[in-house]
């Protein structure tokens, strides 16, 4: 997911004094230069999860956000607190297209894993009266992931910076397991209900989920990579060589 930050990273280093060994530099000539950095991206994969201290990268992941609210009906209330996002790095990459002159990129790949560890939080009337919080956990495989991201140019003092403007992730987010820690009181019963509920409308939770996860990926891939950019100019950036 992270391959935008990842192109930024390899073409930064460009102008350090010294290229970090982990590091094969592509030039935008460079005639196979979606495989140049394909090949980067398998090789840097770990240290971007974990974060890269001597280029200012901050860690991919752990992706946390405050809450996601996965139903809020007058009968149904459920949300999702604390939610701590990880698998983000556990990713194949199938395609990349470049595009330099439209400033361009494109991304296929698949999520091998995410995980989801948060506290759930029900207030719902289905068959019984159910209030109740816990622990969750919340994991899909094989997610499908197409990113598109554009550059754009801009001029100061006389010279050319880039940022990255937009970024779309499209998620096919097909199915979850979900697991919720519930008072032992109330096991048997609460946990058949809950099962039933999420096991039946999964396809609407998904919908509903899908682009708040899109959403907080986009922003944290947008700020990674733009932190890296913001103090080079774009020739720096964007060696003109093969």
């Amino acid at each position: 997911m992270f391959v935008a930050a990842f192109v930024f990273a390899l073409l930064t280093v460009y102008v350090t004094a010294e290229i970090p060994s982990y590091i094969h530099v592509c030039g935008r000539r460079d005639p196979n230069i979606n495989q140049c950095i394909l090949d980067n991206v398998n090789n840097m994969k770990d240290k971007l999860c974990m974060g890269i201290p001597e280029l200012s990268v901050p860690a991919f992941e752990p992706v946390i956000i405050d809450k996601l609210v996965v139903a809020d009906t007058p009968n149904t209330k459920f949300y999702l607190k604390n939610v701590v996002i990880n698998g983000l790095c556990d990713f194949d990459v199938k395609s990349l297209q470049s595009d330099l002159k439209k400033n361009h990129f494109k991304v296929d790949l698949i999520l091998n894993h995410i995980i989801i560890n948060a506290t759930y939080d029900i207030d719902a009337r289905i068959v019984i009266p159910i209030n109740q919080k816990g622990d969750a956990f919340v994991k899909t495989d094989d997610v499908r992931a197409i990113a598109n991201m554009d550059l754009t140019i801009t001029s100061k003092n006389g010279k050319r910076y880039v940022y990255m403007s937009q970024m779309k992730i499209n998620l096919d987010l097909k199915t979850y397991d979900i697991q919720l820690n519930v008072d032992e009181r109330e096991r048997s019963e609460l946990s058949r209900i809950v099962g039933i509920f999420i096991g039946s409308n999964q396809k609407d939770i998904i919908a509903v989920v899908k682009p708040l996860l899109e959403e907080v990926i986009s922003k944290r891939i947008l700020l990674i990579a733009n932190e890296i950019v913001k103090h080079f100019t774009y020739e720096e950036l964007f060696p003109d060589r093969t």
